[in-house]
């Protein structure tokens, strides 16, 4: 099965594990294991999912300068990015390119590293990120997301 609209919505906090806790309580995420590979590190924050509630904890690392650490300097905490699920990515990406968009990052994990990041939930998993400017004014992603 394959989803389409909203997949999630990236929310940036100074404190990661107050953080999970608001949504714990609020919504009653569940966060999935934090990935601790270098993947995250590698953009400065670290990641938490929480899949069934559509929510993306980011935080950014201590005394290391990232875009989120210098987004949230300059406007706060809050919602940084939308993650929206599309049939085809790479399609979806194409049209984001006659917007004049472009992808500064992408991921296409092989089915060993679902399993890892995501644990199994999908058999594809296919994300392009995009800094869009209005009408958006936020990071979006564009994925694709096949279940398991």
């Amino acid at each position: 099965m394959q989803q389409k609209g909203i997949n999630r919505i990236v929310v940036a906090v100074w404190d990661f594990e107050q953080g999970k806790q608001y949504f714990e309580k609020l919504l009653g995420a569940q966060f999935a294991p934090e990935n601790t590979d270098g993947e995250a590190a590698s953009f400065g924050v670290r990641v938490a999912m929480a899949w069934e509630a559509g929510i993306e904890l980011v935080s950014p690392l201590p005394n290391t300068q990232s875009p989120i650490r210098e987004e949230m300097e300059k406007n706060g905490e809050g919602i940084k990015g939308i993650v929206f699920a599309v049939d085809d990515a790479d399609a979806a990406m194409k049209n984001g390119e006659t917007l004049g968009l472009s992808s500064y990052y992408d991921l296409d994990y092989t089915q060993e590293e679902i399993n890892d990041k995501c644990q199994g939930r999908f058999t594809t998993y296919k994300e392009h990120f995009i800094s869009a400017n209005a009408p958006i004014n936020a990071t979006i992603l564009l994925g694709e997301f096949v279940k398991s």
